[in-house]
């Protein structure tokens, strides 16, 4: 609905969503040096809607201004998408990080005059729970003075520092400007906003797990649980221009919150115009379903590390290993492994050796984070640490059961997740909630990962400490995925497999793998851990940019596998060291041969625009003509910093000559003429 001032919410009932966007129009006085004290003294009451804020600029104002009232309400901009589960996640998220941050502030006396302020209502905070609300605006006022502030800036430190651009307006007993903007601070405070209790006394700051999360503390539903009426949510269909995101740490706890918050919405009625209502029972419904416990044995799952030690779903994880454990586990691997030699077709050799390499990835990605960690701090950061890890190529290649049994050694449970969890969003999700617990997805369909896995793929900055590792199993020809793809994951591809017809095989096989992971302990991986942490630690205050992640582990596996080998063994050739060197040389073999092929010296072309195809060298750059079609699939097959896209042009590539030889570990030479001195 749009009106003469613009546009119009169609919703007369609601006083922030009849309003039209307003425009102020003003004349500027002066302007001077940022100054806070001459900006809040002098007041006795402060009024502040902020998109974000910082705690101590919070406690710096009620500490030093001593306001009589201070009220600030918490704007937010839309948190990925609009609907009542996202609104109750970011309330309780917020609610979170407000009493957490206050109860963090280090003196416990500054932070007791938060709670003082609080308990005698001359503190008060609010989030909104359906209004997007970007305005930052500061009211202040006192028995005869009023000002407003308005601008850019949001009520934190870094904002009001001088040390970033930000935009201030100050109104001074401007009685127009007062009461517009009054009008709409109140309208957001009043309608689309709810009270934020602070915890009373203050409690140590906690990390609370999805399925502990109490959701009677959200303030929507206190709200609705106390109001008979219950209450009323707008939440309009978003378009994709509209989507943003919060602050890092909000939207990271947003993500955790979100899958319990969804399970306990499951309810509540759709919306019906735009506009969700919870009612007094619902609510009670809400935080019943949310308290629910998983089913017996079933974890909520999550990996962390912290002062020393790890911690799996919230329970201790001993290192000490038990030496007959880690000898029984060394033996079964042993087994695992010479199965490939029982049936299988094709490269086994090869076969072994790649999945040794997945399994020192695989058995490191707890620590990975640690390492892309410390080389972002330095600004160091490569694509040495990947986070993803894809295990593709023929069917019956032993993929779900390498995975699976890899996953029972490590943490003594095979943990795959449904494809159909393999959705962007989600898989943010995942990566704020399980820490440093591998993510792996079984079986996921090319089409599936093509429209979900590169983008998450390509986030080089992930607003966490700890974050998990992906691994992935699929279907899918060595060609079929893009070099943007392969420079940054571990790429273990195999056409080695177990023909269909080889039954006799394949149910021996299937026995073999069964009591091998009914007999896997955790002995050897704890065992691993307790020496994977030291090397990796050292690597990290030695500032190691060069730090092999595949190198640290296979060495620390080697190690074990030879003290623990049955007595009269020897090593087999697949458990040795492995580089990350090594591994990029065999994950690009294929791109490698295929331009080997293609700039062979009999498809040189002298003609500098060759018309029958070929190649051919000018200055620095390798020129490649072929049909538009067939260049388009070239081009797929060939890393992408090899190619100069702003000089290819159809039906032709043009490629990087030093990064093609740098490429190819040889010089690429217009082919000599053989001249017959004899003539003829």
């Amino acid at each position: 609905m749009f009106n003469q001032q613009g546009f119009q919410f169609d919703d007369p009932d609601s006083r922030t969503r009849s309003g039209a966007l307003n425009v102020v129009y003003a004349r500027a006085e002066r302007s001077e040096t940022f100054n806070r004290d001459f900006l809040f003294s002098g007041f006795s009451s402060m009024k502040a809607l902020t998109y974000t804020s910082s705690i101590p600029m919070i406690v710096g104002l009620l500490e030093r201004f001593d306001f009589e009232s201070f009220e600030c309400v918490f704007g937010h901009e839309r948190v990925l998408s609009q609907d009542a589960a996202h609104i109750l996640a970011f309330q309780k998220a917020l609610s979170d990080c407000l009493n957490d941050g206050f109860v963090a502030v280090k003196d416990a006396a500054r932070r007791q005059i938060v709670y003082d302020h609080a308990a005698h209502g001359r503190a008060r905070f609010y989030v909104v729970k359906d209004i997007v609300a970007h305005a930052k605006i500061y009211l202040l006022e006192s028995v005869d003075r009023r000002r407003v502030i308005v601008g850019s800036a949001n009520l934190s430190e870094i904002a009001f520092s001088g040390r970033q651009a930000e935009t201030l307006i100050v109104f001074d007993d401007d009685p127009i400007a007062y009461q517009d903007y009054e009008k709409q601070y109140e309208a957001v405070r009043d309608v689309s906003s709810s009270h934020v209790e602070l915890e009373s006394p203050p409690i140590a700051a906690r990390l609370r797990l999805p399925s502990d999360i109490p959701l009677a503390e959200i303030p929507v539903i206190r709200e609705a649980k106390r109001n008979p009426k219950g209450v009323t949510l707008y939440v309009p269909p978003q378009t994709s221009e509209e989507a943003s995101f919060g602050p890092p740490a909000v939207v990271e706890k947003v993500e955790r919150i979100l899958p319990v918050v969804k399970k306990s919405l499951a309810g509540v009625p759709a919306p019906k115009n735009d506009v969700v209502s919870i009612k007094p029972k619902q609510a009670e419904q809400i935080v019943r379903i949310a308290l629910e416990r998983p089913e017996e044995g079933v974890p909520q799952t999550y990996m962390s590390y912290e002062s020393g030690g790890f911690s799996l779903s919230g329970k201790d994880m001993s290192l000490d290993a038990n030496a007959d454990d880690v000898r029984s586990d060394v033996r079964n691997w042993l087994e695992f492994f010479q199965n490939y030699e029982r049936g299988f077709r094709g490269d086994v050799a090869r076969m072994q050796r790649d999945y040794f390499t997945f399994m020192s990835w695989f058995y490191y990605s707890p620590l990975l984070c640690d390492l892309r960690n410390a080389a972002l701090r330095r600004n160091s950061f490569s694509f040495s640490q990947p986070m993803f890890a894809l295990l593709y190529g023929s069917s019956n290649c032993g993929k779900t059961s390498l995975i699976k049994t890899l996953m029972q050694s490590m943490f003594a449970q095979p943990h795959d997740l449904p494809t159909t969890e393999f959705v962007g969003r989600k898989l943010s999700a995942l990566q704020a909630s399980y820490k440093r617990f591998p993510v792996v997805f079984d079986d996921v369909e090319k089409s599936r990962f093509d429209r979900h896995g590169p983008e998450i793929i390509k986030n080089d900055r992930i607003p966490a400490v700890e974050y998990p590792c992906f691994a992935l199993s699929m279907n899918a020809e060595a060609k079929s995925f893009k070099p943007e793809v392969i420079k940054r994951c571990l790429m273990i591809y195999t056409r080695t497999s177990l023909p269909n017809n080889e039954i006799a095989a394949m149910r021996d096989l299937q026995k073999s793998v069964a009591r091998i992971q009914e007999e896997l302990t955790t002995g050897l991986y704890r065992e691993y851990l307790k020496r994977t942490l030291a090397v990796t630690y050292d690597a990290i205050e030695s500032e190691d940019d060069g730090a092999d992640a595949l190198g640290l582990s296979s060495n620390a596996l080697v190690d074990i596998f030879a003290e623990y080998l049955p007595e009269g063994d020897r090593l087999p050739e697949w458990c040795a060291p492995v580089t990350l060197e090594e591994y990029q040389l065999n994950a690009f073999e294929r791109p490698r041969l295929q331009l080997k092929q293609l700039l062979h010296k009999d498809n040189y072309s002298r003609e500098r625009k060759p018309s029958d195809g070929g190649w051919t060298l000018s200055g620095d750059s390798i020129r490649v003509q072929a049909p538009i079609m067939q260049a388009r699939s070239l081009k797929n097959e060939i890393p992408d910093w090899l190619l100069d896209d702003a000089a290819s042009v159809a039906g032709q590539i043009v490629l990087k000559k030093d990064l093609v030889e740098e490429f190819l570990d040889e010089r690429v030479r217009r082919p000599s003429i053989w001249r017959n001195p004899f003539g003829g």
